[in-house]
């Protein structure tokens, strides 16, 4: 009687072996993709939570331009030159442009 060596690869004992490695692999590619995607995630939640902070920030740095600023200048400039910063800073043209360094 020979012996001959099977080729059902759940009888063949490196076969299965080959395919429970694969599987492991597949398996943690798996899990890093998904680690990638939450980190992802949480990196946009942060960039849209910063955005608002700066949209709130440019506002306050406007009203203080807008306003602050101006009455100081009255306190130190006069004339065409008081006037002349007063409608710069209280004109629209005035805008800081914050930006977010996180992009979504």
């Amino acid at each position: 009687m020979s012996y001959e060596t099977p080729t059902n690869a759940f009888l063949n004992i490196f076969a299965l072996d080959q395919q429970v490695k694969e599987a492991i692999k597949a398996q943690e590619r798996y899990a890093a993709q998904s680690i990638l995607e939450a980190q992802k995630s949480k990196i946009k939640a942060h960039g849209t939570t910063l955005s608002t902070k700066l949209e709130h920030e440019k506002e306050k740095m406007k009203n203080f331009a807008g306003k602050t600023v101006p009455s100081n200048f009255k306190e130190g400039l006069t004339g065409k030159a008081a006037e002349a910063a007063e409608k710069m800073l209280q004109s629209k043209k005035f805008d800081p442009d914050l930006k977010s360094p996180l992009q979504s």
